[in-house]
């Protein structure tokens, strides 16, 4: 009787020290993977994306704004492929940049550019990082349209007798230092030259100081039609 008690109590240490074994075995082998998954650096990926459009918040009521970037570039960078391809699609793209001005006045300022809504795990470069606006007051004026055929649009020896355009005024807006520089609205086509008969088009507007130069406004309308009657000088 002793010697079968004895072999139980032999064999059920044994089957407590192999449980012990194994479980031993089977947490260090889990410890050891965790730490190896936590030990390799997981490769990231970065996805370039250019003219990635700016959302402006301001009191358009209020103010105007001029002489910023429009858009930015974008690095994008993170592990995971299919979410990177994802935001560069402009698609499918959850973040988006903006530029909060509602709390500046009038004058030119410099402002950190925002990313918003970006995925996790996701990270995002700008270039540039920041955006120079002018803001002013908002005005509008009318203004005469006077329509254009320049010189160096005819063949040689023509000249232009006569030009009309279809919208004889339009509402100039722009910010109040700018308004009041304006000296003329013209009507101009850019995509013509040689021009040796008369032309009927569409013009675009633009908006020129007293030297020429063209100002941030914005119109009423955009285009006009116009019509050009072409002579051949006389010799």
């Amino acid at each position: 009787m002793n010697d079968k008690f004895k072999m139980i109590g032999q064999l059920a240490a044994s089957i407590l020290i192999a449980f012990t074994l194994f479980f031993y075995a089977t947490t260090t082998n889990y410890k050891n993977s965790i730490n190896t998954g936590q030990s390799q650096p997981r490769e990231t990926y970065t996805h370039t994306i250019n003219n990635v459009p700016i959302t402006i918040e301001y009191d358009s009521e209020k103010y105007f704004i001029s002489g910023f970037a429009s858009t930015v570039t974008v690095d994008l960078i993170g592990s995971n492929r299919l979410i990177l391809q994802r935001e560069t699609d402009k698609e499918t793209r959850s973040f988006q940049i903006k530029a909060d001005l509602r709390d500046f006045e009038v004058g030119t300022h410099m402002v950190k550019l925002q990313v918003l809504d970006l995925p996790t795990g996701v990270n995002a470069n700008l270039t540039p990082v920041n955006l120079s606006v002018k803001i002013g007051k908002r005005a509008s004026k009318n203004f005469t349209v006077e329509g254009h055929i320049y010189d160096n649009q005819l063949a040689l020896g023509y000249s232009v007798s006569k030009v009309t355009v279809g919208t004889t005024n339009v509402k100039v807006t722009s910010d109040e230092e700018t308004l009041s520089r304006v000296d003329r609205v013209e009507a101009v086509v850019t995509d013509v030259a040689d021009l040796s008969q008369n032309y009927t088009g569409t013009a675009t507007l633009q908006a020129v100081d007293a030297q020429g130069q063209i100002l941030p406004v914005v119109f009423s309308q955009e285009v006009t039609s116009i019509q050009a009657t072409i002579t051949k000088n006389k010799e």
